[in-house]
């Protein structure tokens, strides 16, 4: 089941405006319409949950001014089926009373029981939906303590079934991601054979865990990502998340309640002056210059913020919360304290790994992902990217298991080429990592390359700059720019590999393109001629060879 019409035709619109958007009545209508039609088509419990829950993922964490979707939407909703006396109504009254908020699941139930009452019938999978119950747990970790990955093995009477979540301990604690499979014991087969590749490295473990437990980690972490969606922070969710939530949330309230948690008790300023000495007198830290001081202090307090349960933890997800936050929110560091960050953090990582009594392994794990992180501190920008963050933007799109090793050079030479940086400023903000592969972000770092313009580009009701029009140019820019990245068409990259070898630099590589695209733009959107792509790649086809004719650059009209 999908919550999306299945190839019906689309009414016709009523006397609504054509632009007007349609109000809550009308939106939670045509959801319940919808929803009637496929719960009332066949399939089991588990079917009709899954679109349910599906349904709810499209609003939650959505919070538009004062108006709580749950409440506008959800329990809305409801009010709608309560009163439509057909099977559709009935089921889906049930499946909110078994994933909704509180308040729905009293009012969907109350509502379900009164149309039976009164004589509506209710699908045969009804049945199904209060048989489930928590046949297994099972626990997969990190030995950092980052990542806690949770499957539930569920037993019911319509069809077997798992939930698997990931709480991430680097951010609070949270509910990162959360999926439902029909394969529970597959998934455990995954993991275990996961694990056992890991073993002999002591990196990973799973582990079958009771009930109680998996409710220790799993309540909190979901109330943890629900705080954030409300406080709107955006949490830092994966896309199979919301419409996954509600459902997986009803698995966790089988489980049950978990015991009182004591208030972790956070080091005292003490204790954290102790904790400084102890690194900075350690073998680690030991060729640090005077400045690492700073860092250490910095390091210990982050500690006690982010995780005051254990605040001298280290791993690779706890160190690049530190740096991000540092680097970009953080308190204002000294010349010497930022040159010194570096160091101080690949010394803080080697001496809090081994004080934890990590495994040979597991720091030489550690070590490398906190050289990605920290390598690029005090570039431009002062951008802080994991190395794999830049790798996977610059590979976007490909399928390496399909790419030719021997294409990757070329490839990564021409992405490079059209954008070779991933942090830039513009204005006085300083943007430290840019995806390139996001059209969006790289608009923004074309953008930086031109900061003769910025100014301009800031006031709306400013014109020429020099005889140039700056948003035309950067618009071309991005162009030439788009074309090289995805390779379309490929004569541009040729010709740009042509004109760099005649000892052309790339900006005047990129221009010479520019002009060639602005030419054949300015003629589609003057009307002084129809676009000709064909003649585009001619042109394009033309640049640094022997016959070159340039494009004129085009100047402005006057």
């Amino acid at each position: 089941m999908s919550p999306q019409s299945r190839g019906r035709k689309r009414k016709k619109p009523g006397p609504r405006g054509r632009n007007e958007p349609p109000g809550p009545d009308a939106v939670i209508a045509r959801m319940a319409q919808s929803s009637f039609r496929e719960l009332e088509s066949g399939g089991d419990a588990l079917d009709a949950e899954l679109y349910v829950s599906e349904l709810f993922g499209a609003w939650w964490g959505q919070f538009p001014g004062l108006a709580d979707p749950e409440v506008l939407l959800g329990e809305g909703l409801v009010a709608h089926a309560a009163r439509r006396k057909r099977a559709g109504a009935v089921g889906l009254l049930r499946v909110i009373a078994a994933l909704g908020t509180d308040a729905q699941r009293e009012q969907a139930a109350v509502a379900a029981d009164a149309l039976v009452a009164g004589g509506v019938d209710e699908p045969g999978w009804v049945a199904a939906l209060g048989t489930a119950q928590v046949a297994g747990a099972w626990a997969y970790g990190d030995v950092f303590g980052d990542q806690t990955s949770v499957l539930l093995v569920i037993e019911r009477a319509d069809r077997r079934h798992g939930v698997v979540v990931l709480v991430d301990h680097a951010l609070d604690g949270m509910a990162k991601d959360a999926f439902v499979t029909e394969d529970p014991d597959g998934v455990l087969a995954d993991i275990r054979g996961l694990d056992a590749e890991a073993l002999h490295a002591a990196t990973t473990s799973v582990r079958e865990i009771a009930p109680d437990e998996a409710a220790a980690l799993l309540v909190p972490a979901f109330a943890a990502t629900d705080r954030a969606a409300r406080a709107g922070l955006e949490p830092p969710v994966d896309e199979e998340f919301p419409p996954s939530r509600a459902l997986a949330v009803a698995r966790v309230r089988l489980l049950p309640a978990p015991p009182p948690a004591p208030a972790p008790v956070p080091l005292t300023p003490a204790q954290c002056r102790a904790a400084v000495e102890e690194f900075l007198g350690s073998e680690a830290a030991r060729d640090l210059p005077e400045a690492a001081r700073g860092c250490a202090e910095l390091l210990v307090e982050f500690g006690n913020t982010a995780d005051p349960a254990q605040p001298l933890r280290v791993g690779p997800g706890l160190v690049n919360r530190f740096l991000d936050e540092t680097l970009n929110d953080g308190p204002e560091m000294s010349d010497d304290e930022f040159d010194a960050l570096p160091a101080t953090v690949r010394a803080w990582a080697e001496w809090a790994g081994q004080r934890a009594g990590l495994p040979a392994a597991a720091m030489a794990e550690l070590r490398d992902a906190v050289d990605d992180m920290v390598c690029s501190i005090g570039r431009p920008g002062g951008a802080v990217p994991f190395a794999s963050d830049v790798a996977d933007a610059y590979l976007a799109g490909l399928d390496l298991d399909d790419a030719r090793p021997e294409d990757l050079p070329d490839l990564l030479e021409r992405r490079m080429f059209a954008v070779p940086a991933v942090g830039t400023r513009i204005g006085d903000e300083e943007f430290p990592f840019l995806d390139p592969s996001d059209p969006d972000d790289r608009g923004m770092l074309i953008e930086g390359e031109h900061p003769q313009y910025h100014d301009a580009l800031a006031d709306p009701d400013s014109g020429v700059v020099d005889g140039v029009n700056p948003r035309l140019h950067i618009a071309v820019h991005e162009i030439v720019a788009d074309q090289l990245w995805d390779d379309d068409p490929p004569q541009v990259w040729q010709a740009a590999k042509r004109l760099s070898a005649a000892g052309m630099e790339r900006h005047d590589v990129l221009h010479a393109i520019g002009d060639v695209v602005a030419h054949h733009l300015y003629g589609a959107l003057t009307g002084d001629g129809p676009s000709d792509p064909a003649r585009y790649v001619e042109q394009v086809d033309m640049l640094g060879r022997a016959e070159d004719a340039r494009v004129v650059p085009l100047r402005r009209k006057r």
